[in-house]
């Protein structure tokens, strides 16, 4: 997805033009850093790996943490603090296809549990497992003896199509977003959604 832009030539083009085209240029410019901005969310229904990261860290911001990507023993890896100790560790997956229990985002959950987990942080893999399709209709993203084993590390799993609907429900109240998190950190470990009541 590439960001949109408008660009009428050199300034002295808007100059030329009659009476209003400034204006309606300056418009469209806003609408389209609206959409831009936008589209840096949508972009969790669809990316992988390093980009996937890029929107989870920035939904999380949107949602008023601090956030950071981390460098360390997976591809992407990122960090959100919800206060003092605690975090969530979040490790976007780079496989279009179900996570397999030899698979290598078990890997990299695994080194991220011995190499840079504490005790008050909670590791999340967040998939986006047949990413042309619409999450509504996708199979499952984790094999079912890969999720077990997800269970017994203590592991959440979190769609991105999840994450995209908590960044939809801060526009209904930062409150609510943000409580969804605190049961995102306190969750079972296991595959974690949003429930129906939060989203009405």
């Amino acid at each position: 997805m590439t960001d949109l832009v408008a660009h009428p030539g050199p300034d002295w083009v808007v100059a030329e033009m009659p009476p209003g085209y400034e204006t309606r240029l300056s418009e469209i410019q806003r609408l389209i850093t609206d959409l831009n901005a936008m589209n840096r969310f949508a972009r969790l229904l669809t990316e992988l790996g390093a980009r996937l990261a890029e929107s989870v860290r920035d939904a999380f911001a949107a949602m008023k943490f601090e956030t950071e990507l981390v460098e360390g023993p997976a591809e992407s890896l990122v960090a959100v603090r919800l206060d003092g100790n605690r975090r969530l560790l979040l490790i976007p997956s780079s496989s279009s296809g179900p996570v397999q229990k030899k698979g290598a985002e078990l890997t990299e959950v695994f080194r991220v549990l011995q190499e840079v987990a504490g005790d008050p942080d909670r590791v999340v893999l967040v998939t986006n497992v047949d990413p042309e399709t619409r999450p509504a209709d996708r199979p499952p993203a984790i094999a079912p003896d890969a999720l077990a084993l997800l269970a017994r590390m203590g592991v959440i799993h979190f769609p991105a199509s999840a994450l995209f609907k908590l960044w939809k429900l801060s526009f209904q109240g930062m409150d609510r977003a943000r409580a969804q998190v605190e049961r995102l950190h306190a969750a079972d470990p296991g595959t974690f959604e949003l429930p129906a009541s939060a989203l009405r």
